[in-house]
């Protein structure tokens, strides 16, 4: 019986990110796909997001794995999401509870506000306007960083791989 050395959240990412640069589809998809997933982020999905992305980014015919990806890339900024959304929602309806700084974010004002017509209002409005932005950088960007991103990401998983087989004891 052989042992293998635990994998990191480190070999993780670098795998997802692999994945994303290699895409086969058009690059229009993954933008789409990508795009889709991000504005899940301006939603509260308890912890569901990246697979909810995912799964949108499909429904759309987007790339399943750049809406993954997309999925994953905010959300551990939901409380500055939070706030964004009740700071630009609050521009149109007053909300019942003022949030003007991030000590504000807490879980009561969460729990009391994330159903409100202020913070749904901001969500609706950010997640258009971040999805048309990572839409259209997407398809600027993705064809000029592609090709270096994944030299570098190959050499990335081959110094991993090479640590992890050192690492591992002899069977």
């Amino acid at each position: 019986m052989s042992v293998r050395p635990k994998r990191t959240m480190k070999d993780f990412f670098l795998s997802q990110a692999l994945r994303f640069f290699r895409l086969r589809d058009s690059r229009e998809r993954g933008a789409r796909g990508f795009a889709v997933g991000l504005a899940c982020n301006f939603y509260p999905t308890f912890g569901l997001g990246a697979v909810i992305s995912g799964f949108l980014a499909k429904l759309v015919g987007g790339n399943v794995v750049a809406g993954f990806i997309g999925g994953s890339t905010l959300a551990v900024f939901w409380p500055i999401l939070f706030l964004l959304n009740m700071r630009v929602g609050g521009i149109f309806l007053r909300p019942p509870i003022l949030v003007d700084d991030l000590e504000d974010v807490t879980t009561q004002n969460i729990n009391a506000l994330v159903w409100g017509k202020t913070f749904a209002l901001g969500s609706v409005i950010n997640s258009v306007i971040a999805a048309l932005l990572a839409y259209f950088l997407f398809l600027l960007a993705y064809e000029r960083i592609r090709p270096v991103a994944l030299r570098w990401l190959r050499r990335q998983v081959r110094q991993r791989r090479s640590l992890l087989t050192r690492a591992a004891p002899p069977a």
